[in-house]
């Protein structure tokens, strides 16, 4: 990802890094801070900003359309480097088509499924799931978590 965008992303924040370039793609999602209601790309790059939207929906839905139709404007070449092929980007300060790479990547490995959105409403924080099973719901357990537990329980109250 070009320098230029970094003061956008923040790569690496917590809850739920992801492995390798997957970061990228999660820290890119996690610019529309739900939680806080705090868009982070704000008077960033317009294309940026629309990759993203698309890339939430096809992370919440499974849903290709619209992330295929991004993907046509966007090239990617095979390059070739340390015994390996991989997909980088056709143009060379291209973006989107590096964050599309990166996801292409994470299919590929099997690691996407894992990127998950939080369960709970209000937050809907993009964590990546490293339980074993690949099992987990809440982006953190000491804080959604516990509020969705917490809630649960009230309800099923409430009911008896």
């Amino acid at each position: 990802m070009p320098d230029q965008l970094l003061r956008w992303v923040e790569v690496g924040s917590e809850p739920g890094v992801a492995p390798g370039s997957l970061e990228r793609v999660r820290a890119l999602l996690n610019t529309d801070d739900r939680f806080h209601g705090v868009d982070r790309l704000t008077g960033g790059p317009d294309r940026l900003v629309a990759f993203r939207d698309v890339l939430r929906r096809y992370l919440e839905s499974g849903d290709a359309t619209e992330l295929t139709t991004v993907a046509a404007g966007h090239p990617l070449v095979v390059g070739f480097g340390d015994g390996a092929a991989t997909l980088v980007p056709a143009g060379p300060d291209d973006t989107v088509a590096g964050l599309l790479a990166d996801l292409q990547g994470a299919h590929a490995s099997g690691e996407w499924p894992r990127l998950k959105a939080c369960a709970n409403p209000d937050c809907q924080w993009v964590y990546y799931d490293g339980s074993r099973n690949r099992s987990g719901r809440w982006c953190s357990m000491n804080e959604c978590g516990d509020v969705m537990k917490a809630r649960a329980y009230r309800r099923r109250a409430r009911q008896a």
